[in-house]
């Protein structure tokens, strides 16, 4: 076979980058090595064609561009051949952006345990996400466990228990998860919540005020509680042992929680 017949069976833009021709006398698989690698360097600083990532290049193999390896995760030819790096990046972002497709796909079809609406179908964006609790899977829309939350409980019971119980299986959760996805493992929901987290971490807490106010909520808050030089505030927890051997965390007392509960 001549090299023309090799050349045109070859994509284009493999016609311009190629190994110079050396006889196998007196050369190194070294020097070989070296020219590979400068090759595969020269090959790595080409651009692939933006018509093939995008899903259809006219010129077929025809064209002078680079057409890179098929996406498995979103179908499109735009995995560079020569640049691993930038390829992994590229499938790593793409399979969690297909997970989150899927998770959302899924999440169609979950009732709020409450009003029994389909959440993810509530007529505003605002009512569309979800309220997950820290200690229960019972499904609930935001503004439904919110508005659970936040009523007054019936005389005689307990605030605590009566506001931060699951309306089904009153089992205690202190915290409230917004999402607009419903989760359908333990990994799922623990990674929700992280990164629900890890959004507050990064807002300071108003209450806080860069060390100028007193946050209820001290060591549990969500919120960034650092000074306006940057500094986080120093959290020092104290310990108290109970009778039965177990040991609670103490809160500061203010004075605000023994006059709540005077009636004047």
């Amino acid at each position: 076979m001549d090299k023309l017949a090799v050349s045109e069976s070859k994509p284009a833009w493999r016609n311009e980058v190629q190994l110079d021709s050396v006889s196998e006398d007196g050369i190194g698989w070294s020097s070989i090595q070296t020219a590979q690698n400068q090759t595969s360097m020269k090959l790595a600083d080409m651009p692939i064609c933006s018509f093939a990532a995008g899903g259809n290049c006219p010129y077929g193999e025809e064209c002078p561009h680079m057409h890179g390896d098929l996406c498995a995760f979103c179908g499109k030819m735009c995995l560079h051949p020569y640049r691993p790096d930038e390829r992994q990046e590229h499938i790593k972002l793409c399979e969690k952006n297909h997970k989150r497709l899927e998770a959302l796909k899924r999440s169609q079809e979950i009732e709020c345990s409450v009003c029994l609406d389909r959440v993810l179908s509530k007529p505003t964006a605002a009512e569309r996400k979800f309220g997950l609790l820290s200690e229960c899977d019972h499904p609930f829309c935001i503004s439904c466990i919110r508005n659970w939350r936040g009523n007054s409980p019936t005389s005689g019971m307990d605030v605590n228990s009566a506001l931060r119980a699951c309306p089904i299986c009153r089992k205690l959760s202190y915290y409230v998860i917004p999402s607009v996805l419903w989760y359908f493992s333990k990994e799922e929901k623990l990674e929700i919540t992280e990164n629900y987290k890890a959004k507050l971490k990064s807002i300071d807490c108003k209450y806080f005020d860069f060390g100028t106010g007193t946050c209820p909520f001290g060591t549990s808050c969500f919120y960034k509680h650092a000074y306006r030089d940057g500094r986080l505030e120093e959290v020092v927890l104290r310990h108290l042992d109970c009778d039965d051997g177990s040991t609670l965390i103490a809160k500061n007392i203010r004075l605000s929680d023994f006059l709540g509960r005077l009636h004047l």
